[in-house]
């Protein structure tokens, strides 16, 4: 048996419309649309991040919503507040308060219904390399 290699490549985030998803989820999470195959453009838009090598698929669908994700994003943010508030202008609904094992963090919903979470920082050196969020940013 010969060795391989293996890595998370990607994230995908099931939206009814592709390019609403690509406006919501670029501005979110500071994203850049990346280009695909003529074939997949129908069914799939892909977003760099700025700071990981890990991209995030939007992929077409209609199905319903039916029950709680198996996985999902979760934002991490030095002011939870302001990250929600700013989330709320781009379309997230606020869904659930939590506050548990020493965190204090909302279960947003994206204009889709799909759930992700905003949190206190975890990562604070990561966090760190990241730009402010200004009042002429994309999201504001």
């Amino acid at each position: 048996m010969t060795g391989h290699r293996s890595r998370l490549c990607q994230f995908v985030i099931d939206v009814d419309d592709l390019d609403h998803g690509v406006t919501f989820w670029s501005a979110a999470l500071d994203a850049t649309p990346e280009r695909l195959p003529q074939a997949s453009s129908g069914t799939y838009r892909q977003l760099r991040l700025p700071d990981a090598d890990i991209r995030i698929l939007l992929q077409l669908t209609h199905d319903p919503k039916v029950k709680k994700e198996r996985m999902h994003l979760d934002i991490e943010t030095d002011n939870v507040e302001a990250e929600v508030q700013r989330l709320e202008r781009l379309g997230a609904r606020r869904w659930d308060h939590q506050q548990e094992r020493g965190f204090d963090f909302w279960v947003l919903r994206d204009p889709w219904g799909n759930e992700f979470c905003v949190l206190q920082a975890i990562f604070r050196n990561l966090l760190a390399r990241r730009r402010s969020w200004g009042l002429t940013d994309r999201g504001q």
